[in-house]
């Protein structure tokens, strides 16, 4: 018998592969972000850490430093490819960090991404 919580989660990749079937993380990076937001952290050490929140069997994450640029991108996939979000992380002339996220679920004007601002605002606070 499997578990409730097997359940959801099997249910939720399931979803998520549906759903991420047609996007890439090239085109994904093209739409308005869904989120923004500031930190204090450096952007090296908050894209780590953002990458080790992502981790996990489900998805694929994929980062890109551009040291000479002082930014980052994370692009989050499932295992076939298919893009789920994508993370711009760069570090601006004040000295903070800001970090864009797009999803696959929904733009600027939805709830989506809620689980990637987490992990971006606990690394941001915690870096």
């Amino acid at each position: 018998m499997v578990s409730r919580m097997k359940f959801r989660t099997l249910l939720g990749f399931a979803t998520l592969c549906a759903t991420a079937s047609c996007q890439s993380p090239g085109g994904l990076a093209e739409r308005p972000p869904t989120w923004t937001a500031m930190y204090a952290a450096p952007f090296d050490a908050l894209t780590n850490c953002i990458v080790e929140q992502e981790r996990s069997p489900l998805v694929a994450v994929t980062p890109r430093f551009y040291a000479q640029e002082r930014r980052a991108t994370i692009s989050v996939t499932t295992p076939t490819g298919s893009a789920v979000g994508v993370y711009d992380i760069r570090q601006v002339p004040s000295g903070g960090t800001q970090v864009a996220y797009r999803s696959i679920f929904g733009g600027p004007a939805t709830d989506a991404g809620g689980g990637a601002y987490d992990k971006a605002r606990r690394c941001g606070n915690g870096a």
